[in-house]
C-alpha cells in the first residue's frame, strides 16, 4: 500500500519524507494563493445594460485596468486539495481554522500574515498571541503527521 503522505510534499524534483514545520506552512500557504486564484463557485450574470464611459475623445483609454490572478496549474490544485483533506482529517475545527486564516492573511503578500488583523479579528490585543497560536498549531499538526507516519512504517515494514 502507497502512502498518501510520501506524495504530499512534492517540491519539485525533491519528495520530502519527512516535512518540517517551515514547510508545512508553506504547504498552506500555497492552498490559499491557490484558492484565490481559482475561479470564482457562482459566476455574476452579464449586465444587460452598456458601461459607463467618458464621452470625449481625450478620454480614450481611461478605463482602469485590473489584471486577474493566472489560472493555477493542475498540480497545485491537486497539492490545495491535499492540504483540505490534510486540515480536515488531522486537525482540530479551531487549529484548522485559524491557520486557513493565517494562511489567506499571507496570500500574495512579501511581508506574511497580518497579524494585527488576525489578533482583533479574533479579539486579542497583540498579534503576537496569534503568532504563537499559528506555531503550536503548525507544531501539533506535524508531530501527529510524524507519529501516525511511523506507526504506519512500523505496522507495514
Amino acid at each position: 500500500m502507497k502512502n498518501w503522505l510520501h506524495d504530499l510534499f512534492f517540491f519539485g524534483a525533491i519528495i520530502v519524507d519527512n516535512p518540517d514545520v517551515n514547510q508545512l506552512s508553506d504547504f498552506f500557504f500555497e492552498a490559499a494563493e491557490t484558492e484565490r486564484a481559482l475561479p470564482p463557485a457562482i459566476r455574476k450574470q452579464k449586465l444587460g445594460s452598456w458601461p459607463e464611459y467618458a464621452q470625449q475623445w481625450s478620454a480614450y483609454g481611461s478605463v482602469e485596468f485590473a489584471p486577474k490572478l493566472p489560472a493555477p496549474s493542475p498540480q497545485q490544485v491537486s497539492r490545495y486539495t491535499k492540504a483540505l483533506y490534510l486540515g480536515i482529517e488531522h486537525m482540530d475545527k479551531d487549529d484548522r481554522k485559524l491557520i486557513w486564516a493565517v494562511s489567506h492573511s499571507a496570500a500574495y503578500r512579501e511581508r506574511g500574515a497580518q497579524w494585527q488583523m488576525l489578533a482583533r479579528i479574533y479579539g486579542l490585543r497583540d498579534g503576537r498571541q496569534i503568532k504563537r497560536r499559528y506555531t503550536d498549531a503548525i507544531v501539533r499538526l506535524w508531530a501527529k503527521l510524524r507519529y501516525e507516519e511511523e506507526e504506519i512504517l512500523a505496522k507495514y515494514f
